[in-house]
């Protein structure tokens, strides 16, 4: 996990610049690195579940032997593919100023003062993100994986893409955002974090239909 070297202005030089018309921070106080691939593993085993149950239903269908190891072959194609999603991770940076805040990936960035930060929202899909209503960018209609979203005047950006960093800019929110805009946040996501039955439930059923394809897998080839 990196953090970008902040960059001291002198007392003379602007926090900010135009680029294209578009506000763009020049001197980040504190700068993170996109360091943690938003996804979990248990966030990509429904689509290795269902990989599992398509094997399983080929098998109870094909008949020949060739046929089925290359079945069997595709499906372990599919599957490695799958894992190796929470292995990837992505790029970007994250800059804040005392003047706002800038979000870039490659060419693309958007940017956005405080006062059109709203603060922190939880989302299920995503945990903890940074709320933005307001904000300028260089692209109009802007998602990633992990639940990265911003169109239509609003954004949000989930912390976890930040890995351990995410505690660091949790304090930087919580020093110029009022309480209201981040606590009830926090509550939600700590009362989500204690509760694991659906992360079981999800290993649970991968398990079980894993098992019946690689039954049904045996009896074919067998």
């Amino acid at each position: 996990m990196s953090t970008l070297a902040p960059v001291v202005p002198s007392s003379a030089a602007s926090l900010t610049r135009s680029v294209n018309g578009e506000l763009k921070l020049t001197y980040p106080t504190r700068g993170y690195a996109v360091t943690r691939n938003p996804f979990s593993v248990w966030s990509v085993l429904p689509l290795v579940t269902l990989g599992f149950a398509g094997l399983a239903i080929a098998m109870e269908i094909i008949t020949d032997q060739l046929q089925a190891f290359t079945a069997l072959a595709a499906f372990a194609v599919v599957a490695g593919g799958f894992m190796l999603i929470p292995a990837v991770a992505l790029k970007g940076s994250i800059a804040l100023t005392h003047d706002g805040i800038t979000f870039e990936r490659g060419k693309h960035h958007l940017t956005a003062a405080w006062n059109e930060v709203i603060g922190l929202v939880y989302r299920r899909d995503a945990g903890l993100c940074l709320a933005i209503r307001g904000q300028q960018q260089t692209k109009p209609t802007w998602t990633m994986p992990g639940g990265f979203r911003a169109a239509d005047g609003a954004a949000q950006i989930p912390l976890r893409f930040f890995g351990d960093r995410q505690f660091s800019i949790l304090y930087d929110i919580r020093e110029r955002l009022p309480e209201r805009t981040w606590r009830p946040a926090l509550e939600q996501a700590e009362h989500e974090k204690r509760s694991t039955w659906r992360c079981e439930a999800v290993y649970a059923g991968s398990v079980a239909i894993a098992g019946v394809a690689i039954l049904a897998s045996y009896l074919s080839v067998t």
